[in-house]
């Protein structure tokens, strides 16, 4: 429950990735494997217990351990514990404290790159080349954000929340549906597409699934259709994700197999990227006003002025990296003790 909520919180911070974090803590395998595991099989035992059948809980209690329904739950529940309850926090820190907390995350990925590492049985150059490949994908994501772009999108996240308090203010009765809830067969399609891919991108580690859903021009149209309350939408998206979530992790359970080093490899590739994007240091505009809320917008990196910030930004960096330095020199210990 503790790694799922630790996962969580992962996915609150912007540039963190819940993958990144799975992979650190050593249970991403198992995760992908599990998920990958749920099926029609999964669908059909819980039919058969809901409707009293014969034999349907011994074929549940079977599938259920097939699928390591369990160790699925406790994620699951603690990640939404810490979704509930972190998010106003992280919302507060980011806003108090953002380089430190962002140090501190920088100080936990670093260091949680030798957790996939240590899992490569041989390190080769196939192996040297699969890293190289992440590491130059997450860095062509990041780079790729242009500052112009970025403060045009939250310019338009502020209108929508000015336009969503107006509303609230002054509810109208017949009002014009959004243009989303208009949209047609091929729209629909599309947002369905764009679930499917933007939880691809979450499963992985240092690949952000909200920037995959801006890229492909889809981002404020979902939060509209949220804000809009446009069910059709909504699920549509969420069945896209559903079905993206079991196909992926099928797709990686089965590379793993196969390829289970050069993948590793490139894993870590990603997982080194997202320090990118996790630099404290930039340049910034803040915007909105008291009614909706304010918006920072991070644009080009800057070299670390000599001041308070830096240095508590430089201390979050140390705890990060001395707590996962912590956990592997436990894990180490509880390995040998076991070994003797």
């Amino acid at each position: 429950m503790l790694h799922g909520f630790l996962i969580g919180v992962a996915n609150i911070i912007p540039g963190v990735s819940g993958g990144s974090l799975a992979l650190a803590l050593g249970i991403y395998e198992r995760l992908i494997a599990a998920i990958g595991n749920v099926g029609l099989g999964t669908l059909a035992a819980v039919l058969g217990v809901a409707g009293f059948r014969d034999g349907a809980r011994e074929r549940f209690r079977v599938e259920w351990r097939r699928i390591d329904g369990a160790f699925l739950c406790w994620i699951a529940a603690g990640g939404g514990v810490a979704v509930v309850v972190f998010s106003r926090v992280i919302v507060w820190l980011l806003e108090q404290w953002h380089d430190p907390t962002y140090g501190f995350f920088s100080g936990l990925i670093l260091v949680s790159i030798w957790m996939p590492l240590k899992m490569i049985r041989r390190f080769g150059a196939v192996e040297g080349l699969s890293a190289v490949a992440g590491l130059g994908l997450v860095l062509a994501l990041t780079f790729s954000a242009d500052s112009t772009q970025q403060l045009t999108d939250a310019k338009r996240k502020i209108e929508m929340k000015r336009a969503q308090t107006e509303q609230a203010a002054t509810p109208e009765t017949g009002q014009a549906r959004s243009a989303v809830g208009q949209a047609d067969t091929k729209r629909i399609v599309f947002y369905f597409l764009c679930g499917v891919v933007a939880i691809s991108a979450m499963v992985l580690p240092g690949v952000s699934g909200s920037f995959i859903m801006i890229l492909m021009g889809a981002y404020f149209e979902v939060l509209q259709a949220v804000n809009d309350r446009d069910v059709l939408v909504v699920l549509v998206f969420m069945a896209g994700c559903a079905a993206g979530l079991l196909l992926f992790t099928r797709l990686l359970k089965w590379v793993l197999s196969r390829w289970h080093d050069p993948t590793v490899a490139w894993l870590a590739g990603l997982m080194a990227g997202s320090l990118a994007a996790l630099w404290p240091f930039r340049k910034f505009e803040t915007l909105g006003d008291v009614n909706v809320g304010f918006v920072r917008v991070d644009l080009g990196w800057i070299v670390p002025p000599t001041d308070a910030n830096t240095m508590w930004t430089l201390i979050a960096f140390l705890v990060g990296f001395s707590l996962v330095m912590a956990f592997i020199k436990y894990d180490q210990a509880k390995a040998q003790k076991k070994g003797d």
